[in-house]
């Protein structure tokens, strides 16, 4: 046994020192992985959520028309309540083609050429139906008639063909001379703002003709208070506070990171980190004479 020694005391304290050593280092190299990892994830966050604002609303703001030539000259601006956090606008949300003849108080189109993001819903829905004017010709004498949708029968038939029945509340007696083939739009009033909730700001959206109370998050964090800011252009690019002479729509989206995250490969600050696209819509049928 005196051939076989053992471990003196300072061996063992070296071997200790230098298991902590690389436990401290493999450690350390763990928790830098996992917060670079972590900030790399907050990023894409934000990044998706921003492009995803830059496509939803300039897509949802593109569907609408400048509708020109309404029997209501207030029927003609479709950004109802235009702010520099909020656009309170008619958006549409299907077209179709009377497949016969109207009645004051009913209105059919086939369903097999109606083409929009869902069936058409009562009460939330109204729509613009087409006048012709007194020269076929000419479309400075043509309208488009707002009518009240209050009640939908999808069920209907127009001869053998599947129909969808509106009923028109209140009565036009107008609608009785509108042909076979008109085309009729749909449009819902909706409203996009920055809405707080649970201490943070998102992109909120809400349908005022469908009643909803209150706006339904769509994504997000925004920045606080300017993470949702519209600005509206006329004809020349001039900014304009005169619903019927805005021409386009600039939008700007600032996101924010969930969470602070390090700014520095791991060691650095920990910070929210933000990030901001801009985009411009210009109105389908918005004239620029």
């Amino acid at each position: 046994m005196r051939n076989h020694r053992g471990f003196t005391l300072i061996e063992l304290m070296v071997g200790l020192v230098l298991m902590l050593i690389v436990t401290g280092a493999v450690y350390t190299l763990l928790n830098t992985t996992q917060r670079v990892s972590r900030a790399q994830a907050e990023r894409t966050d934000l990044q998706s959520d921003v492009r995803t604002a830059a496509i939803v609303i300039p897509n949802e703001l593109r569907e609408i028309n400048t509708v020109e030539g309404s029997l209501l000259p207030a029927q003609n601006d479709i950004l109802l309540v235009p702010s520099a956090t909020s656009l309170t606008y008619r958006a549409m949300r299907g077209i179709g083609y009377v497949c016969q003849t109207p009645t004051s108080s009913e209105i059919r189109i086939r369903a097999t050429t109606f083409s929009g993001t869902r069936n058409p819903v009562a009460v939330r829905d109204s729509a613009y139906v087409f006048m012709e004017g007194a020269d076929p010709d000419a479309s400075t004498d043509d309208s488009w008639q707002p009518v009240r949708i209050s009640a939908v029968n999808v069920a209907s038939t127009c001869g053998a063909n599947a129909a969808y029945a509106f009923t028109i509340n209140p009565a036009v007696l107008t609608l009785t001379s509108v042909p076979v083939g008109t085309p009729v739009r749909l449009y819902e009033v909706m409203q996009l703002s920055l809405y707080v909730s649970g201490g943070k700001s998102w992109l909120g959206a809400q349908s005022l003709s469908g009643g909803e109370l209150a706006p339904q998050p769509v994504l997000g964090p925004l920045v606080d208070n300017t993470g949702l800011a519209f600005e509206y252009l006329d004809k020349n690019g001039a900014a304009t506070a005169v619903t019927s002479g805005i021409k386009t729509v600039r939008l700007t989206i600032r996101g924010i990171t969930d969470d602070a995250i390090s700014t520095g490969g791991g060691s650095g600050t920990v910070q929210h980190v933000q990030d901001r696209l801009v985009s411009e819509v210009q109105l389908r049928n918005a004239f620029r004479p």
